[in-house]
């Protein structure tokens, strides 16, 4: 079923980007694919970083919600400053980032990120995960919209 509703909501996603009267040019492909990675990269050394919950909290669309799932924005910044009060980053790393240009205020990412955490009890442990992300241009600023981890 979770299949289903996100191959729906790509696809309307997908149909809404959809240029009504020209295709982007390569140059303005380009610049998208930059300033998106710059986003999303941007939001990702916050949430490494734990040290402003506002600027993390701000990289978030709430138009379904919430990008995570967590159905508020309240409940996704309770469960971030949950996470940040149990966990340090040791290091945390993204890899190259993959954009898909959707439209000219729409793109998907993905990328693998390595990182390594220690919890207050002192637990270590070393991850390696894989994300897609849809990020969307409202008022001028590069919002996730979707997130989904593998």
């Amino acid at each position: 079923m979770r299949r289903v509703v996100a191959a729906a909501l790509t696809m309307v996603l997908l149909s809404a980007c959809q240029s009504t009267t020209t295709e982007l040019t390569e140059r303005q492909k380009a610049e998208i694919e930059e300033s998106v990675k710059r986003a999303a990269s941007e939001y990702i050394d916050l949430w490494f970083a734990q040290d402003d919950m506002e600027a993390y909290m701000s990289r978030h669309s709430d138009w379904a919600g919430t990008p995570w799932g967590f159905g508020s924005l309240n409940a996704l910044r309770s469960y971030t400053e949950q996470y940040w009060e149990r966990w340090d980053f040791e290091v945390g790393e993204a890899g190259e980032m993959e954009v898909m240009v959707l439209g000219p205020d729409a793109a998907a990412v993905n990328w693998t990120t390595t990182y390594v955490r220690i919890d207050t009890a002192g637990d270590r442990q070393e991850r390696t995960v894989s994300f897609a992300h849809v990020w969307v241009r409202e008022d001028g600023q590069w919002q996730l919209l979707l997130a989904k981890q593998a």
